[in-house]
Order: C-alpha cells, then structure tokens, then sequence
C-alpha cells in the first residue's frame, strides 16, 4: 500500500500532466486538420520538418531543464534561470542558422524539393520559441504550475486556430510554418515576462554558472540527441527510401499517444528532483519505495491503454486521421508494444546517480543497433519491419539499463517492479475489453462505435478495478489514489 506522503507527488504530477495533455492536444488538433486538408504526400512533407526540429532542439530543453533540476537547489536560482535561458536562446539562433543554410541538402536527402522552403521558414521557430524550452521547467521549479497550465491552455487554443485558418482559408504549408513560428514568439515571450514580473533573473555568477550547466547538461544533451535520432531512426529510412506519401501513413502510425508522454512526462519532471534528493543521501529504500509506487501508478493509466488500442487501433486511425490512414494501424500496433516499458524512469534514476555518461553510451549504441536492426527488417517486411526492429532494440537497451539500476540501488529485479499489481492491471483490462467484442458487432458507424468502446471500456475497467479494490480513490479533486 502506498504512503500517504506521496500523494503530493502524484497531486503535482497529475497537475503538471494536465498542463503537457493540454500543450500535447494542439499539436493532436493540428495533425487532424491537417490530414484532412492536406494531401498524403503534403502532410508528410509537415511530418519531414517535425522530424528534423525533433531530433535537436527539443533535447537541449531537457539537457537544460536537468541542469536548473540539479543545480537550483545549490545555487541562487534567479541566475540558474537566467543562465539557462540564454543558453538555450543563444543555441537557439545557432540551430535558426544552421536549419536554413542546411535546408536544401536535407530536402534532397528527403527526395522532397519542397522542404527547402517550409524547413527555412520553420528555422524561425527554431529562433523565436528558443527561450520556451525552459517554460515547464522553471515553472515547476517555482511550483506554479498553474501559471504553467493556463499558458498551455491559451498557446494550445492558439496554435490550433492558427493551423487551422492557414491551412483552410490558404491551403499553405508555407503560412502554416509561419504561424507556428509566431506562437513559438509567444511562448517565449510568456516565459520573460514571468521571470522579469517576479524578479527571477539575476547576473550574478551568470557566467560560471552557464559552464556548470553545460558541463553537466553535455552528457545527457549527448545521449538524448543519441536517443532521439535512435527512436526516430526508423522514420529517417522510411524518409529516405519511400515517397512522402508512404511516410505519411508510417508517422501517422509510429506518432506517440498524447497520454503516453503526458503521464510519463509530467511524473518525470517530478520525480527526478527527488530522486537526486534521495540518491544525494543514500536513502535507497525510500527510492526504491517511491520507484515502484511511481510505476504502479503509470501502469494503472498506460496498461488498459495499451489493452484498448491494440483492439481498436483501426478505429483509433479512422477517428482521429480519416479513412487514408488505417494502413498506419498496424504500425501502430507494433508500437504499441514499447508501452510496458515507458512505466518506469530510467534514466531519471540514472541521472540522479551521476551516470549521465552510462546512459550516453546505451544511447549512442541504441542508435547504431536500431538503424541496423530497422534497415535489415525494412528490407523484409517493408514499414512494419522498421517498426519492429525499433522496439526489438529499445527491449534490449531497457534489459540493461534495469540490470545496472539494480546494482546502484542493490536489489535484483524482482524486487524493483511491483509485478503482481501490473500483472492485476492487465487482467482487469482483458477483462473490461470482453464486453466490446460485442458492441463492435451492432455499430457501424466509426464516429459512434470509437466513442461507445472508449466510454464501455473505461467505465467496465473503473468499475472492476473499484469492485477488486485494486484502486482506492482518495480525492479526485487532489488527484489522489491509491494502486493497492
């Protein structure tokens, strides 16, 4: 049974979570306009240049952001914040310039002439949202998540209605870019104006303070960029070897489940800094405590998911993308599978340990062996098998990450899963999928069945976890429950 001192760390995942779901829905709402505006072979052209900004900027954020995690509790956090912001605006513009310059030789690798134009109009993103890659961090930091959660609200709501009207009233991958570049300004200028607004910026020990950030955010900026290019490794064959018509229907189909990062994300972004706390003392079995009760609580959210999907992954693509995309079910499928690996955080736990270094080197060796892996199986069994060779390999590096947290927190691995209650879970999810079996017989429509076997399934896995006493409901106002 779970500690009631944790239900504050469940409360403000569960906040921050909110706030990702909120961010994360935008770009859902854009990709759904899209798709039905645009062409097979233009939306994949859009997928191309979210392929190329993903695989960079993003993770000098999360280098970042570990940096202002760490060092915020040792040092005068108005000018961590401050020193962190110009770091990543200064890499920002760097990546702005570099984005454009390289734009016709990455539009030729691609096979797709066009993307020269959109990937130098999205270089301004690039530069104007630069400073924003710290928003959720400093605010977490300063416990405002509200702050955090009405930001994303507005920029979500903005960025659909800008996708939206550029895409309608002028049919314009071109104006879409451009409007995405000009909330990217927004966000950023949010940010400034909070720090300037409660006084968190300072000067003092401003240079100093950008090397110790960078010394300790190399390593992890090293291993995500590793990372990334291995998780989007499979997507670079596809661009290389198919047409963007193909393309679209593989991102389509390997794109993450907005849930999935909003869970995992938001616990993330709490649990490390008291991971580091804990690790800073040696106190192993409180982290270990903490660990389990984390994946107890993400796998009550992403088991049945997984459960429900690989059922009604044709409806899922129906619904969401139109009638074009139900050939990206079956990659979604596949994917699908990597799932029962996103409950823990491993490399939160690594970090807080001081292996940034351990965790760069898997990554640099997941990108090689994955690239291999994808290509020799694309070769098979065309889109599925890059698919399949990704989540082959990302099994193997997590068998070995698992094995080396096991020596650093000195338990084996059965002590460090909670294996009957994730094992419960899915039981009680096969069983809630039974009465869907029944329902996709009566209705045809898509817009109808998919809503109905949403609603069955959550309220038959509720109900059955409630009746099994596998959950207690503490609060829903708080967020707070118990996986017993």
């Amino acid at each position: 049974m779970e500690r009631a001192e944790e239900f504050s760390l469940t409360r403000n995942a569960g906040l921050v979570g909110i706030s990702k779901f909120v961010n994360i829905l935008g770009l859902l709402a854009g990709s759904m306009i899209l798709t039905r505006l645009l062409s097979r072979s233009e939306y994949g052209n859009y997928e191309q240049v979210w392929l190329v900004y993903n695989s960079i900027l993003p993770l000098v954020g999360v280098a970042l952001s570990s940096s202002i995690y760490f060092h915020s509790p040792r040092e005068d956090r108005r000018a961590v914040y401050s020193s962190a912001v110009a770091a990543a605006t200064i890499v920002g513009v760097a990546a702005g310039i570099v984005l454009a310059f390289l734009a016709p030789v990455i539009a030729h690798w691609f096979g797709a002439d066009a993307l020269t134009g959109y990937i130098r109009i999205f270089s301004l993103y690039a530069v104007f949202s630069a400073p924003s890659l710290m928003f959720e961090s400093i605010f977490v930091n300063e416990r405002k998540v509200g702050f955090l959660l009405w930001g994303n609200v507005v920029l979500a709501l903005l960025f659909a209605a800008s996708i939206l009207a550029a895409a309608l009233f002028y049919h314009s991958l071109t104006i879409v870019f451009a409007s995405i570049a000009v909330i990217g300004g927004l966000k950023s200028s949010f940010l400034i104006y909070f720090l300037v607004r409660s006084r968190n910026l300072s000067s003092a020990k401003f240079l100093p303070l950008m090397k110790a950030q960078a010394i300790y955010a190399l390593p992890i900026l090293v291993s995500g960029i590793a990372g990334t290019i291995s998780k989007q490794v499979d997507r670079y064959l596809v661009s290389f070897l198919f047409t963007p018509d193909k393309f679209a229907i593989y991102a389509i189909g390997a794109k993450e489940l907005p849930m999935i990062s909003v869970i995992t994300g938001s616990a993330s972004a709490v649990l490390f800094p008291v991971f580091s706390e804990l690790s800073s003392r040696e106190a192993r079995g409180k982290f270990m405590e903490i660990w389990k009760n984390s994946i107890s609580k993400t796998g009550f959210f992403l088991l049945p998911l997984m459960v429900f999907l690989l059922f009604a992954a044709g409806d899922f693509m129906n619904f969401f993308f139109g009638p074009k995309y139900l050939p990206s079910a079956a990659i979604f499928r596949i994917f699908l599978l990597v799932l029962p690996l996103r409950l823990a955080f491993y490399s939160q736990a690594l970090f807080s340990f001081g292996k940034q270094k351990f965790y760069m080197y898997t990554s640099i060796a997941e990108m090689f062996v994955s690239a291999a892996a994808s290509f020799f199986l694309l070769r098979i069994y065309g889109l599925e098998g890059a698919a399949i060779g990704k989540v082959a390999v990302t099994y193997l590096q997590v068998m070995i990450l698992v094995a080396v947290l096991a020596v650093l927190l000195r338990a084996n691995v059965v002590q460090m899963f909670p294996w009957m209650k994730l094992f419960r879970i899915v039981a009680i999810s096969l069983v809630a999928l039974l009465p869907l079996v029944f329902i996709r017989g009566f209705l045809g429509e898509v817009y109808v069945r998919f809503v109905v076997e949403c609603l069955v399934f959550a309220a038959c896995f509720g109900g059955v976890a409630l009746a099994t006493k596998s959950v207690k409901v503490i609060s829903f106002r708080k967020m707070q429950f118990v996986v017993n």
